[in-house]
């Protein structure tokens, strides 16, 4: 039995070999970081926070049978905030014409933008690669939980979400953007530099150029990967789109990875949620194999929690004895059902 919850103290452990798969900026491999990460999500989820802006939601896939967490993801409830700006690098094209050597040209600009009024973000999807290609559809429910979650809380977020797909990466560490450009005006490797950015991003503003930079002055293997998502997570990407997201014309300016949004009501995933009450006999026939499934989630009882479902010809979700217990539901407890793509 798999199930989605809010990650908690015990996991630290299970979370950092997790973050060990991709060590990226939203969750580097650094217990330290991890531990306070799992603590800011913890009082996020408890509504303990000052400023609710700060909350970062950080979600674990748990295996009941291996007593373990085998997946993760999050949400954060706002990049950009008074003090803590996001950054990003805006992609603009500008067309220059000669008549006398009948030449023309489109240059691929980039420029520094940043705001104190971001949108919410999504992020950190790592999932266990063992559990690839599950009937439970891992990888979907862990990109769609964040969504039933945001859909049950709105005024928690911003009316803008946003995601960030990782670019193509030579070697573990390597960017070849990054090393082209960045590395150019701070002098710090990528790895550091994206470490670095994990808790603070002023060295960007502080050294980054001003103005635009024409990425024609690049090698061409570094303008053919700027915009550009790597191979693992073109899945996610897939999957984003079909609940309503679109390209931006901004990539992240350490690797170069493009940024997707989506206007946050306009979120398949977040319009077509259902909330229902749960049955008073537990359903104990077998779904047909090509059962359509949806994520069931509650919060029955002051805690998240969610898992995948088959539904019937009715499009009711199938709620076995077993899945009750996993989700510590009982007849009456409000449930919603949030459609997977």
């Amino acid at each position: 039995m798999l199930t989605l919850r809010p990650v908690a103290t015990r996991d630290l452990d299970d979370l950092a070999l997790l973050a060990g798969l991709l060590d990226s900026m939203n969750l580097p491999r650094d217990s330290d970081f991890l531990a306070a990460r799992i603590a800011l999500s913890e009082r996020s989820f408890a509504g303990l926070l000052d400023d609710p802006k700060e909350a970062v939601y950080q979600f674990v896939l748990y295996d009941h049978d291996a007593e373990r967490c085998v997946g993760t993801s999050l949400i954060l409830a706002q990049n950009g905030r008074p003090g803590v700006p996001y950054y990003w690098l805006e992609v603009s094209t500008e067309e220059r014409r000669s008549a006398e050597l009948g030449a023309r040209f489109v240059h691929q600009k980039l420029q520094l933008r940043s705001t104190e009024d971001g949108p919410s973000e999504i992020g950190g999807l790592i999932l266990d690669p063992a559990y690839r290609g599950h009937a439970e559809r891992c990888g979907k429910a862990l990109s769609i939980v964040r969504f039933a979650y945001i859909g049950a809380h709105r005024e928690c977020f911003e009316r803008e979400v946003i995601a960030e797909m990782l670019s193509p990466f030579e070697a573990p560490g390597k960017n070849l953007l990054w090393d082209a450009f960045g590395a150019k005006f701070t002098g710090v490797p990528y790895r550091e530099a994206d470490h670095l950015s994990a808790r603070s991003k002023q060295f960007i503003a502080d050294l980054f150029p001003r103005d635009p930079v024409y990425a024609t002055l690049f090698p061409d293997e570094v303008q053919k990967v700027i915009g550009q998502a790597n191979e693992t997570a073109k899945a996610a990407v897939r999957i984003l789109e079909r609940v309503g997201f679109h390209p931006l014309n901004q990539v992240d300016p350490f690797d170069g990875g493009p940024y997707f949004g989506a206007s946050r009501d306009a979120i398949t995933s977040v319009r077509e949620r259902r909330e229902l009450v749960l049955p008073g006999v537990p359903i104990h026939r077998d779904a047909p194999p090509d059962a359509t499934v949806a994520l069931l989630s509650t919060e029955a009882g002051g805690h998240f929690r969610a898992t995948v479902v088959p539904l019937g010809d009715d499009a009711a979700p199938i709620v076995s004895e077993d899945c009750r217990a996993a989700l510590g539901v009982d007849a009456g407890d409000r449930v919603t059902v949030t459609p997977l793509p």
